[in-house]
């Protein structure tokens, strides 16, 4: 049995990409990206697309969690506890609602001690993520842009 799970972009910003996930089961949880960068690597959100999630175990953390498998030239893309973009690597971080909190350094301007737009709670929402995909050890994950295609970053707004 698997369980299809929606993960709309709503928000692309200088600190990152913001959407929501959705799921049967679970209350709605935010997401934390990268910057659209063209799929670059441990850089980039992953295009929007529809994609297999697998479970697996989160090395660095020694959790479990899932991995986003069928993105083109990418691997080991995982959801997993982050709340600002220099907490991923291409990766989708999981928060409870939308805020902002101070970061060491600014991984695009090298600035230290910025506040920028983040996912906050985020280990409890990722608590509350895994509660929910009990009992699945795959799923789909259908990720969508709220208005078609990334949009560029509005400099008067980010």
């Amino acid at each position: 049995m698997s369980i299809i799970i929606t993960l709309t972009r709503d928000m692309q910003h200088a600190d990152g990409t913001f959407g929501q996930l959705v799921m049967p089961g679970c209350p709605m949880l935010y997401t934390m990206e990268d910057d659209w960068l063209e799929n670059l690597k441990g850089k980039s959100c992953i295009p929007a697309g529809d994609y297999d999630l697998q479970r697996c175990i989160f090395h660095r953390k020694q959790i479990e969690t899932f991995e986003v498998t069928g993105v083109p030239n990418r691997t080991r893309i995982l959801i997993h506890p982050a709340n600002t973009e220099e907490d991923v690597e291409g990766c989708i971080g999981l928060g409870l609602r939308l805020g902002e909190l101070y970061v060491k350094k600014d991984e695009d301007t090298g600035e230290v001690g910025v506040m920028k737009k983040a996912v906050v709670s985020s280990r409890q929402a990722f608590n509350t993520w895994m509660w929910a995909m009990q009992g699945y050890d795959t799923a789909v994950l259908q990720v969508r842009w709220a208005t078609g295609l990334p949009r560029p970053i509005d400099p008067l707004t980010a």
